[in-house]
């Protein structure tokens, strides 16, 4: 199993090209746990990059631990209902973390 800096950093490779051509956000990514980081997703016509740090333009600020993140990435988690039971927090435009979902294929895929 990869380490969630390893899945973070590959997003580029799983991103659903068709999906995400007219999207331009910013996500900050907060992790806690066992695997703490600091990560940013930009997408911007059609282009994904990730790096590690803060962003101070992120249209969505999400704060998680490890654990939670990695299930939801790998689909071991629902998303949806992780968020809604309190397991992470989201700040910022929602709209975006509800789209999430459809810009990525899961890194077992």
């Amino acid at each position: 199993m990869p380490t969630l800096e390893e899945i973070f950093l590959a997003m580029p490779e799983h991103a659903v090209t068709e999906k995400i051509k007219n999207v331009n956000t910013t996500v900050q990514f907060i992790i806690t746990g066992d695997e703490p980081g600091e990560y940013v997703l930009r997408i911007a016509d059609g282009n994904v990059t990730v790096e590690k740090g803060r962003a101070d333009d992120a249209n969505l600020t999400i704060t998680s631990p490890s654990d939670v993140w990695k299930g939801i990435v790998t689909g071991d988690i629902n998303g949806a209902m992780a968020f809604m039971t309190g397991k992470f927090k989201a700040s910022g435009d929602l709209n975006v973390l509800m789209q999430m979902q459809n810009w990525f294929t899961s890194p077992r895929s």
